[in-house]
């Protein structure tokens, strides 16, 4: 499991992650922006990154883990975060245009049952925004971070867990590349490390983030035609001699 959301909301208060937090939701902002929502659900631990894209997410509310524990969010205003199942959430169908996921899918026993959820109170053509740990970066080999914990998953890992959740992959990218050293030691320079990670070495990224669509129509048109046997009306066939006998026949 991942840390509970005290320790996360302890981690995202230091220098350290709040840097982490400015490098990641840079990338969510460029996504979101392009396509601003009316209803949004964070699932997880997502407040650090709900608060950079509010302006964005239209009305928000978020769900966190009954494991994880809930901090509230956000301060000094009323409490939008709830304490839930993350594979039976407590909204309706199709009542969100956009899902933000972080901390959540590497601490959980079942993603599948998880990405169904977040599937199901997605509207048609809702998008999915999730953070994972990359297993091929630094930060999920150190334990002090939160990229630390749970399983963290490669980039065809996550890609076959969406696909298999019925959502189509839009985009997806590596980020946070600097090293996670404990303490503020390059923290300075992690604009840096992005541009060149990005450029030189991707895969040893921190994190992997993915956008996917939920789309109806491609699975509607299959449940359409299985099971159907198309009928087609052919004549037999018939030699020239019997059909010289139907026709004298006929003219009789």
């Amino acid at each position: 499991m991942t840390f509970d959301a005290i320790r996360l909301q302890s981690w995202y208060g230091t220098q350290q992650g709040e840097t982490v937090a400015g490098l990641v939701g840079e990338v969510m902002t460029r996504w979101v922006s392009q396509i601003p929502s009316r209803q949004t659900c964070g699932i997880g631990f997502t407040q650090p990154y709900l608060e950079q894209l509010s302006p964005w997410l239209g009305s928000c509310v978020g769900a966190a883990p009954a494991e994880m524990g809930v901090s509230l969010w956000p301060q000094g205003k009323a409490n939008r975060i709830a304490q839930v199942r993350p594979d039976a959430l407590p909204f309706p169908d199709q009542h969100f245009n956009r899902v933000i996921m972080a901390h959540l899918l590497e601490g959980t026993l079942s993603s599948r049952g998880v990405l169904r959820e977040a599937w199901r109170i997605l509207e048609p053509g809702g998008r999915l925004l999730v953070v994972v740990p990359n297993r091929g970066g630094l930060w999920a080999r150190r334990d002090f971070t939160p990229f630390g914990r749970g399983r963290p998953f490669s980039p065809n890992q996550i890609r076959e867990a969406l696909q298999g959740s019925l959502f189509v992959m839009r985009q997806s990218c590596f980020a946070l590349f600097r090293p996670p050293v404990k303490g503020n030691r390059w923290l300075g320079s992690a604009s840096s490390w992005e541009k060149a990670g990005n450029r030189w070495f991707a895969p040893l990224g921190g994190v992997i983030l993915c956008e996917a669509e939920k789309l109806v129509y491609a699975q509607s048109a299959l449940s359409s035609t299985v099971g159907r046997t198309q009928r087609v009306v052919k004549p037999l066939p018939c030699n020239q001699e019997r059909q010289s006998e139907l026709l004298s026949t006929g003219k009789e």
